[in-house]
């Protein structure tokens, strides 16, 4: 009896498909409860431990990739600059030996290149601030000359009225801001270097503005990364901004492949029952920085697996190209020892998505 409703309740998730496109699972892991409802759901016995589960499991997986090998990236995201204005605790961006920002010939090409396999989205930041970047305005309006969705991350420090206008007016689609805390207090000590009341006034302010202006865009998400120091404030920071802004992602802390040491104890990727599986992100995106370089994935911060690079290689090749082709491999063999960046990320992605 147990093993049909384990087999029933999988076969339910692997539609999974079907209820990301109705926008439903989104809007789940968005809300509190969601987020501790697809926690409890994967760290439970139903998957951990289950050979029907495993099964299920590992067919979604190979159904998946057959799928996205065939495809260009999903998503392309591109940091137009890696510097940044903060030192949180959970990053090791102090720890970057070079700072830069992309120049708008390069970024011309890769909008192209995009456009041209008609990748529908791109998101503007990857290891900094976008807000430092004096082209980010005109390099917004380019891609939306190709109909491409546009969003970006920002600790919104910097997000002054005037940058507030010009981001609304450029077309931007959605910002999704970094804002880690409840009380001035505990934001400060997690993000060294800003300051909680402008953060928080930028944030609101923003708001009033599109709302004055009529817009719908960008949309607003604010990011939360749950850790020892603010999980209890979670509850609060909801009951604060959830009917304010339009979503609100929680997000489990990992170590950034061996860039930081910092733990947590609630952490989903630092929970070392959790199988491991192929890193989902490795057929679905595709990470750019400044310099042209096309990097491993979004934890390949220091350009320890350099791919390729844009300024002489296209997506295509890039994407089709042997040196992700043999990570590839490796991962669906679960031979995650043998690829220096992987071996010691605690990074975990969900297939079901």
């Amino acid at each position: 009896m147990w093993s049909w409703v384990q087999e029933n309740i999988l076969r339910f998730m692997q539609k999974g498909g079907l209820f990301r496109r109705m926008g439903i699972l989104s809007k789940v892991r968005g809300t509190k409860l969601g987020y501790r409802l697809g926690r409890a759901v994967l760290e439970s016995k139903i998957v951990n431990g289950s050979k029907t589960y495993q099964r299920l499991y590992n067919q979604r997986i190979q159904k998946s990739i057959k799928k996205l090998e065939a495809a260009p990236p999903s998503i392309v995201e591109i940091g137009i600059t890696n510097a940044c204005n903060s030192n949180c605790i959970m990053c090791p961006h102090s720890l970057l030996k070079e700072i830069g920002t992309m120049k708008m010939g390069l970024y011309r090409k890769i909008i192209d290149n995009c456009s041209r396999l008609k990748i529908k989205s791109v998101t503007l930041s990857f290891f900094g601030e976008p807000l430092l970047d004096p082209t980010l305005i005109e390099k917004v309006k380019y891609a939306k000359s190709k109909n491409m969705r546009v969003v970006f991350f920002s600790n919104a420090s910097l997000l002054t009225e005037r940058w507030a206008y010009d981001l609304i007016n450029s077309g931007l689609d959605g910002i999704n801001i970094s804002f880690d805390a409840y009380t001035k207090e505990t934001y400060e000590k997690i993000r060294k270097g800003l300051k909680f009341d402008i953060v928080k006034k930028n944030i609101e302010n923003l708001i009033r503005i599109r709302n004055k202006l009529g817009r719908k865009n960008p949309s607003i998400c604010l990011i939360f990364v749950e850790m020892n120091e603010n999980k209890k404030e979670i509850k609060d920071f909801y009951k604060d901004w959830k009917k304010k802004v339009e979503s609100i992602n929680l997000l489990n802390m990992r170590n950034w492949a061996g860039g930081i040491e910092k733990n947590s104890s609630n952490s989903f990727h630092c929970n070392k029952r959790s199988t491991r599986v192929p890193c989902a992100l490795l057929w679905q995106k595709m990470m750019v920085d400044w310099n042209g370089d096309v990097v491993l994935c979004c934890d390949d911060w220091d350009h320890a697996m350099v791919l390729g690079n844009l300024k002489n290689q296209t997506i295509e090749e890039v994407w089709k190209g042997e040196k992700l082709k043999n990570i590839r491999k490796l991962h669906v063999k679960r031979e995650f020892e043998k690829i220096p960046k992987c071996s010691v990320c605690n990074k975990k992605t969900v297939w079901w998505l």
